[in-house]
């Protein structure tokens, strides 16, 4: 067996779950031959409440007894993301790295340890690897040239900024430099919190680096695939984006940004018309989206991908 990285005690790996057993099952059985290699502590968040991610976590543990399940009442991505840390720093008091997935993905042969050996090697805060995703048969043009067929990549080494908190391990040095909570609250309902992170983390001079070998899968459910739920996807992304972006860089150059993508992507909607290529199209027509809703986030409007409003709850 391959000597660990790092000692057991100081690896933690988190993942929020919110009624995914299946996916969360899947995941968690993906992480078994990681786990052989390099031991963790591993901490699902549930904030559901209920009983299947605990009974789920419970019959695991057979498997990796280091294994634990804890409710997180308050409702909200980064709410979810803020309790793992928290539970962290109270089950293992001296960890150094803590690694984020969510619960759909699956992790790939050495993802761990090309994960973990990057940062090490770049004395880095955080560290980003590929999300690669899994499309159903037939996946329309929309979906084939969105996010849930391929994020960006970067070769491995620093990089100015990283996509997600799937796929996303935290040095123990992080808090330190930015502050805790890590995930801004107010983002719970929106999304963007993993965005906010790395933002400020390169604002405090912090250091992100990408794996480009530290590969996860995540295969799309359909519900997620249909245009409708893509354009709204690539809309509330566009507004979050906006809003943590003036707090970083000021009103006047982020509305400059938002009217050049607004032109550019009218552009390349228009051009793969006229050259009769969907693909180009279905990026113009997300890339619209995005911009939009970047306008629709600088006017003041919010979204609520995560948590559904109050009064719209039955």
């Amino acid at each position: 067996m391959p000597v660990p990285m790092i000692a057991p005690d100081a690896l933690v790996i988190g993942i929020p779950t919110y009624r995914r057993p299946e996916q969360l099952l899947a995941l968690l059985r993906s992480l078994l031959p990681e786990l052989a290699a390099q031991p963790a502590l591993v901490i699902v968040g549930d904030n559901e409440c209920g009983t299947s991610a605990p009974a789920l976590v419970d019959a695991f543990r057979a498997q990796w007894p280091d294994t634990v399940c804890v409710p997180v009442p308050e409702r909200g991505v980064a709410q979810v993301r803020n309790a793992l840390v928290r539970e962290a720093g109270e089950r293992a008091p001296g960890w150094q790295w803590l690694v984020m997935l969510d619960d759909d993905g699956l992790a790939t042969p050495g993802w761990l340890e090309g994960l973990l050996r990057t940062g090490l090697a770049n004395g880095a805060h955080l560290v980003g690897g590929p999300v690669r995703g899994v499309l159903p048969a037939g996946a329309s043009s929309l979906a084939r040239n969105s996010i849930f067929a391929a994020r960006r990549r970067w070769r491995t080494g620093p990089v100015p900024t990283l996509n997600t908190t799937q796929n996303l391990a935290i040095a123990r040095a992080t808090p330190g430099l930015v502050g805790l909570p890590l995930f801004r609250a107010e983002l719970g309902a929106s999304g963007g919190e993993d965005y906010d992170l790395f933002r400020r983390t390169a604002r405090h001079g912090g250091t992100l680096a990408w794996c480009d070998e530290a590969v996860v899968d995540e295969p799309a459910p359909a519900d997620r695939l249909t245009a409708r739920a893509l354009i709204y996807r690539y809309a509330s992304t566009g507004a979050y984006m906006a809003r943590i972006d003036r707090t970083y860089d000021g009103v006047g150059p982020v509305w400059g940004r938002c009217f050049k993508g607004l032109l550019g992507a009218l552009w390349l909607a228009l051009r793969g018309a006229l050259r009769r290529d969907p693909d180009q199209v279905a990026r113009g027509v997300l890339s619209l989206a995005h911009q939009a809703g970047r306008l629709g986030g600088l006017l003041g409007a919010r979204t609520h991908r995560y948590v559904q409003p109050a009064n719209q709850r039955g």
